[in-house]
This record gives structure tokens, sequence and C-alpha cells, in this order.
């Protein structure tokens, strides 16, 4: 976007904001109406780490690729995989290559709880896409996902002048 404030935009460019605004707004409502509907037994970042592993392979994973997954510092990983493991829904073992690293793995009774929390996130669903057609959700499938795609496989592409995060 160009550098010369918010009345220099073109068209283009208002309109990606616009995007790219709407997307935030959606997350954090859905954020909040996710911690709502889960509770205080399986809060959004327990569910989100759980989600993780029931649907991303490999299902051994170590605390630092989940915190490259979540783009996250592994204090904050290791807190909600600990509050996991209290809970059974995850184990721990060490790692056979790397004492000092423990692999994680999703145990049946977090599958159990992942499923439990789809269950208890279900209504809210069926309410919030309630008047939505098929035809409707299938249009909004592939460009979300192609977003979403692109996202996840450009983590670290950063547009030029743009300051590398890692060193502020």
């Amino acid at each position: 976007m160009s550098d010369s404030g918010p009345d220099s935009l073109t068209e283009r460019e208002r309109l990606l904001w616009g995007l790219l605004t709407s997307v935030g707004i959606c997350a954090q409502l859905l954020g909040t109406r996710a911690t709502e509907a889960l509770g205080e037994d399986l809060p959004p970042p327990q569910f989100t780490m759980l989600n993780h592993f029931v649907g991303v392979p490999p299902p051994v994973k170590t605390v630092g690729q989940m915190a490259q997954a979540f783009q996250a510092p592994q204090p904050g990983i290791t807190k909600t995989a600990q509050k996991l493991i209290a809970k059974g829904f995850l184990a721990a073992e060490d790692d056979p290559e790397d004492g000092r690293r423990k692999l994680l793995s999703v145990t049946d009774a977090g599958r159990a709880a992942h499923m439990a929390a789809l269950v208890r996130l279900r209504p809210d669903t069926h309410l919030i896409f309630g008047d939505w057609s098929d035809d409707d959700l299938e249009e909004l499938k592939a460009p979300l996902f192609r977003l979403k795609h692109w996202l996840d496989n450009n983590r670290h592409t950063k547009a030029p002048g743009q300051p590398d995060a890692a060193k502020k």
C-alpha cells in the first residue's frame, strides 16, 4: 500500500484493506463466541492445540514444532501443553534423539475432549451458517482456503521495506 496516507489509496488497496479488516473482525468475534461455547474446561488455546494434534500430521510433535506452527513463543506453547498433559489430553515422552525435548501426542482422552468441544461448538456453527445454502458455503470455501494456504505457506515472506519482527 502507499506510504502517502489513506487519501492516496487506490480502489484496489481500499478493497484489500476492507477484506483484511473483515477477516480480522471475524477472527475476533469467532474467538469470543468460541470462548463462551467452550467454557472454562477447555479454553480456546487448549482447544486449538488439541485441534492441531487431531487434524494435522504428524501425530507426534515437539514444543518447538508447535511454536513454529502457531507462530507463538515456546514458553506459551509449553504452558498450554502442560495444562493438556495434566488433564491427560496429551502425552509427553522423552525424545530419544535429544533428552532435552519431549515428544507430545494426543491421547484417547484428548481425542474425546476434542470431539466433546466440537459438539459444544456445533449449535453456534449451525446458528452462524443457518441461512447459508450449501452453494453459499462452497463459494466461500475456495477463496477462504486459498487465503489460508497462502498465509500458511508464506509465514516468513515479507513485503519489501517491511520490518523484520525478529529485530523489534
